[in-house]
């Protein structure tokens, strides 16, 4: 299994990065971790439409050799601080750019969902207002549907300004959770069973709902 994390943490060792890594610890899989900063400056999308005619982003950076890292992943973890009630600004730009899929399944036509990759999202902020996540996994939600993968679960830890990531029980009950999780959806995809049996936003779902837990 190929484990992709996107960290949109500009620290390679804080507290996202100290969280994912206690969750990667446990998943069986190869595990490749792109740091978006490294590959600064990412443009968010422009909205020049052109990617409804080509799957190729007009823009000349880093994102496509991303995209296809992302294509070639089967669980894909998404990872980042959470500011001002949403991922970094970074994060927020190069998912931005996942608009060449969106156009893809609904415009191009050159792609179909499959439903055979999983979505994983890791978030940490150093605020009391823990249900912040909420409003994130909302949005997140929608950007794991455009690259093909259900959500099996978020991680979420708040006030680490003063209780590191890995001291939160709570945090690290939901890492050995997810990562049991995402064990058997990677047993019974490499099994050729169903493994579609994530989640996604009802609004963007064009699968058998009665199929999703």
């Amino acid at each position: 299994m190929k484990v992709l994390v996107l960290n949109g943490s500009p620290k390679k060792s804080g507290q996202t990065m100290l969280l994912t890594k206690e969750l990667t610890a446990s998943i069986h899989g190869d595990v490749e971790i792109i740091h978006i900063y490294d590959y600064m400056p990412l443009k968010p999308c422009l909205g020049c439409q052109a990617c409804k005619k080509e799957r190729v982003c007009v823009q000349e950076d880093y994102f496509q050799q991303i995209l296809e890292q992302i294509e070639a992943a089967d669980c894909i973890i998404l990872a980042s601080p959470m500011w001002f009630g949403n991922v970094s600004g970074p994060m927020m730009s190069f998912l931005s750019r996942l608009n060449i899929l969106r156009n893809g399944y609904e415009v191009r036509r050159d792609k179909q969902h499959t439903w055979q990759k999983a979505g994983i999202l890791v978030l940490t902020t150093g605020a009391r207002w823990k249900s912040m996540a909420k409003s994130v996994e909302a949005t997140v939600e929608f950007y794991f549907h455009e690259m093909d993968a259900l959500m099996l679960g978020g991680i979420y830890a708040n006030k680490t300004d003063i209780l590191s990531s890995v001291e939160n029980k709570y945090a690290m009950q939901q890492c050995k959770h997810i990562a049991n999780i995402v064990n058997a959806w990677g047993k019974d995809k490499a099994a050729g069973e169903d493994c579609a049996y994530g989640y996604s936003s009802w609004n963007y779902m064009e699968y058998d709902r009665n199929r999703i837990a």
